[in-house]
């Protein structure tokens, strides 16, 4: 794997628990997530609140603005900072704005994945993604076997999701968060800052593919999605429609293909 991927300390907290087992009782310490509430202000104005894991926060912020159409790439930003003890991450950009008003103000919550913007389903529905990628069965269930290794975070405190960008023979970029939302904006942002295409990768998950994921997935024209849980029956229609091949359920040497079966072949 060509990124880091340990866990540190700003990514976690040690807390006394009690911890019951039977009848019996036990003080301990034990170690959680940290969740921070950051504000990403583009231009001075203040345009999300996401709960998040407090690291890789660039490229969330960067994942997250292309996700929203507020900017197309890394090459609209002009200036990012993170402001740390403000917990705000401050972005200038060249040009106008993609928003029009201060009214997309919206709080981002850890587990709902609920989006500032009203788009159209249509958008996707008429977007096509057409990549021949494509990616062996052994391949996936290799990607799937690296992918529940890579997580130091998860092993410790059982409280993240993952997300990584993947070619057929390996990861690339790996990133953890409470959100399965943040964790996939950290990817694709990461991949924006450091001019990396997602047309010819893998989206590999955790987290359950609902339609807002896979509209991240379908602007940066990722070919192929692979998530070790369940898509809901819009994620799957809308990935049918813009050429996605969407996978879940990879657990193990099993996988469930819902869409574009052939990027999935039998052979090596």
């Amino acid at each position: 794997m060509k990124d880091d991927i340990s866990s540190s300390s700003i990514e976690t907290e040690a807390v006394e628990i009690v911890r019951v087992s039977g009848d019996r009782r036990e003080r301990k310490k034990d170690i959680v997530v940290k969740e921070a509430i950051y504000s990403i202000n583009v231009n001075g104005t203040r345009v999300a609140g996401l709960a998040c894991t407090p690291s890789d926060l660039q490229g969330l912020a960067v994942g997250f603005l292309m996700s929203e159409r507020i900017i197309t790439s890394y090459a609209d930003v002009q200036d990012l900072s993170v402001k740390e003890d403000e917990c705000t991450i401050e972005v200038e950009t060249r040009g106008n704005l993609k928003f029009s008003s201060v009214e997309r103000i919206a709080t981002i919550v850890s587990g709902c994945g609920s989006s500032s913007s009203a788009r159209p389903l249509e958008l996707l529905r008429a977007w096509k993604v057409t990549s021949e990628l494509t990616i062996s069965v052994s391949s996936v269930i290799s990607l799937t076997k690296e992918f529940q290794m890579a997580s130091d975070l998860f092993r410790s405190t059982g409280g993240v999701h993952s997300a990584a960008i993947c070619k057929p023979s390996g990861i690339i970029f790996f990133r953890d968060d409470i959100g399965r939302h943040n964790a996939v904006d950290k990817v694709l942002g990461t991949c924006s800052i450091k001019g990396i295409s997602t047309r010819d990768k893998v989206l590999l998950l955790t987290g359950r593919v609902s339609s807002d994921v896979m509209i991240k997935a379908a602007l940066r024209e990722i070919p192929i999605l692979v998530s070790q849980s369940a898509p809901t029956h819009l994620a799957i229609e809308l990935a049918s429609e813009s050429g996605i091949t969407l996978v879940g359920f990879a657990r193990g040497e099993r996988m469930n293909i819902y869409s574009h079966e052939w990027r999935i072949s039998s052979s090596a």
